[in-house]
């Protein structure tokens, strides 16, 4: 079983290190490519079906953190990939013109994609590498990227779903009006303010300080064996 589980864990953060890295370089492409005078529009279009397939996969990390596959929080999983799903299938997804047009989608993706293609790198070598063999530069990385992408990142989701607002509320978007067959009312347009307003405040700080609380404890234990050598 532990041999299924590390092939199984091998193959997951691969191919989603690849398809983070496949979103990186077709979205940087673009910022290199595109006209001085052109909005952000044709973006989305190139990275659209790797994007769904990359972030969509990872609601199975919430799973791996619920049966102990992986020593993850399942709280702080659960609200970063949530976030990102609501951003994606909420915003991204729904048509709305001013959310492609606008600097933030990019941004967004390049905090993502930057961020995702360390982390799942670190995860697949964590896999068969030990502590010690692991890369020193990669490990940094992981545990430090964080304090200046998680702020791009947040800014950017924050802002898609600002800009999908009107959109939504105009094509009542996922929403569900009374009388109905349940017998069951939903507003998106009032859920994502809830959001934007309650959830992301709290949570953009609970995930901040998991991260940071995570970097201290990391990179403090990865600097004693290196201490012990120079003695």
């Amino acid at each position: 079983m532990s041999q299924l589980k590390k092939a199984y864990l091998i193959g997951y953060n691969t191919s989603l290190c690849v398809g983070w890295a496949v979103v990186l370089a077709r979205v940087v492409q673009f910022l290199i490519n595109k006209p001085a005078n052109a909005d952000y529009a044709g973006v989305y279009p190139l990275i659209k079906t790797v994007l769904l397939y990359s972030q969509t996969a990872a609601l199975m990390e919430i799973l791996h953190a619920l049966v102990d596959l992986v020593r993850s929080p399942v709280a702080t999983t659960f609200l970063q990939v949530m976030s990102r799903i609501i951003v994606l299938y909420g915003a991204l997804e729904i048509g709305s013109v001013d959310v492609h047009r606008s600097w933030f989608l990019p941004q967004m993706l390049i905090a993502w994609s930057i961020t995702e293609v360390i982390r799942y790198a670190f995860y697949t070598l964590s896999q068969v590498l030990d502590k010690q063999s692991m890369p020193a530069a990669l490990t940094w990385l992981r545990y430090s990227t964080f304090t200046v992408l998680s702020p791009l990142g947040l800014t950017g989701e924050i802002m898609c779903l600002y800009n999908a607002l009107p959109y939504i509320k105009a094509r009542e978007v996922y929403t569900l009006r009374m009388p109905n067959s349940i017998n069951f009312a939903f507003d998106f347009y009032n859920a994502v303010w809830f959001g934007l307003l309650c959830v992301y405040p709290f949570g953009s700080y609970v995930m901040y300080t998991y991260m940071l609380g995570q970097r201290k404890k990391v990179l403090a234990g990865a600097a004693k064996p290196a201490a012990k050598k120079t003695e």
